[in-house]
């Protein structure tokens, strides 16, 4: 949780607590489509945290696309 909150640098959630951080990066409903090569995840559309999730999942060496 800390990796999470050091990636998290820049955003609302920089300093939030580990009961944020879960709830707002890693509780979250999303459709999820695989294949040989990649990993999609489709967030909700009305999703708040999408900023800040996009900035931790590109920290951690996520591709956009």
């Amino acid at each position: 949780m800390q990796e999470l909150r050091l990636k998290a640098a820049r955003t609302k959630l920089a300093r939030a607590q580990v009961s944020t951080l879960r709830e707002r990066l890693l509780k979250i409903g999303a459709r999820v489509h695989s294949s040989a090569r990649r990993v999609v995840l489709q967030l909700p559309m009305g999703y708040p945290d999408t900023h800040a999730w996009g900035r931790v999942a590109r920290a951690l060496g996520a591709v956009p696309g």
